[in-house]
């Protein structure tokens, strides 16, 4: 009886165990949500998207990796919608900052695809 009820329960903890998402694969889902916020333009959601979760998978290596890329686009959109608005030195400013981030993206992706 008792050897049942063992195996029964290793049965059930290990079905369970498989439905659960690697840190990795969690983390991932989280990155895709963002990306929906920056392409909708919902900045302020796709920032604090990425950063919840670099706080929630601190070893989803690669997805923080990307996060960080994702931030930088997040930045970069940001500031491409608002050079629409300014004019001046705030246009100046903000042009300034898109090319910087453009320059930036570049050089981290390939620092990420080594």
């Amino acid at each position: 009886m008792k050897c049942h009820l063992i195996a029964l329960l290793v049965l059930i903890f290990s079905i369970s165990s498989c439905n659960q998402q690697s840190p990795e694969e969690a983390a991932s889902t989280i990155l895709a949500k963002s990306r929906e916020h920056l392409y909708a333009g919902r900045y302020d959601a796709a920032r604090d998207s990425v950063l919840s979760m670099r706080k929630q998978y601190p070893t989803a290596i690669q997805s923080r990796a990307e996060g960080i890329l994702l931030l930088d686009s997040i930045e970069m959109m940001e500031a491409k919608d608002s050079l629409s608005c300014v004019t001046g030195d705030e246009w100046k400013r903000l042009s300034t900052k898109v090319k910087f981030f453009e320059r930036k993206l570049i050089e981290d992706r390939k620092k990420l695809s080594r």
